[in-house]
């Protein structure tokens, strides 16, 4: 994707963006620096949020020289993009790990125990993506690859909903399954980010009730009803139906 005055490298390769004619790469950039950039980036901004973050306080916070910053990222809304797809890695590889490790009719429960937890215990995986979403909204540029890590969470969720329906590769319905879990528990975190009073709990147990109902497997067909066996011989005619003998005439 090549923006004015920047060159993009897709999302998945593992290279940064870079600024043509500015922030040249260093001479000998330290080999973590970039995961550590990420790391301090993931804590400021889940802490602070956007707006109250700099460059340069996440820079002194990964112990490197600011320079890196635009050096890997560009900017300061590459960097949240950066920090969001790594949270949003580890995720899908958990969510791969409980598929593998845990037997499938058990996966429901505790794939909603560990999404309970992170509701609860990480609120500021949540608050990342809300910062996503707006950054998305404001920089048009950026919005394809916001989109697209969306839809790698959807496709990660359906994944882990047709392993429990049906075992095979996901399906439409598995995909809108997701999409309705995903904006369900975001709604969720969101209200409570911004009402303490408001308690996510309750509702995501309701919300778990509700879906654990609807995708338990269909009770199998019953077999088709016996039809009865025909009669070997006609029906005896009611004594009514029988005609009476005629006399022989004399």
């Amino acid at each position: 994707m090549a923006l004015a005055g920047w060159e993009w490298v897709p999302y998945g390769s593992g290279m940064p963006p870079t600024r043509r004619g500015k922030h040249a790469a260093p001479t000998a950039p330290e080999p973590d620096a970039r995961a550590r950039l990420i790391t301090a980036g993931h804590r400021i901004l889940a802490e602070r949020g956007y707006d109250a973050t700099t460059v340069k306080e996440v820079a002194r916070e990964a112990g490197v020289n600011q320079g890196l910053v635009h050096y890997y990222f560009g900017s300061k809304d590459a960097l949240l993009l950066a920090v969001t797809q790594e949270a949003s890695r580890q995720y899908m590889s958990e969510l791969e790990r409980l598929r593998a490790q845990t037997p499938v009719e058990e996966l429901p429960e505790v794939a909603f125990a560990w999404g309970e937890k992170l509701v609860k215990e990480a609120p500021e995986v949540c608050r990342l993506r809300y910062e996503l979403f707006a950054m998305g909204l404001r920089n048009r540029e950026l919005t394809p690859a916001v989109a697209q890590l969306l839809s790698q969470g959807d496709s990660e969720i359906a994944r882990t909903v047709a392993h429990v329906r049906t075992g095979h590769a996901p399906a439409a319905e598995d995909s809108h399954y997701a999409i309705i879990l995903k904006a369900c528990v975001d709604g969720l975190a969101l209200h409570h980010q911004l009402d303490k009073n408001f308690d996510p709990l309750p509702v995501y147990a309701l919300l778990r009730r509700i879906i654990l109902a609807s995708i338990e497997p269909p009770a199998p067909p019953r077999p088709p009803a016996r039809k009865p066996k025909a009669q070997g011989r006609r029906a005896t005619p009611s004594p009514r139906a029988r005609k009476a003998p005629r006399t022989p005439r004399r």
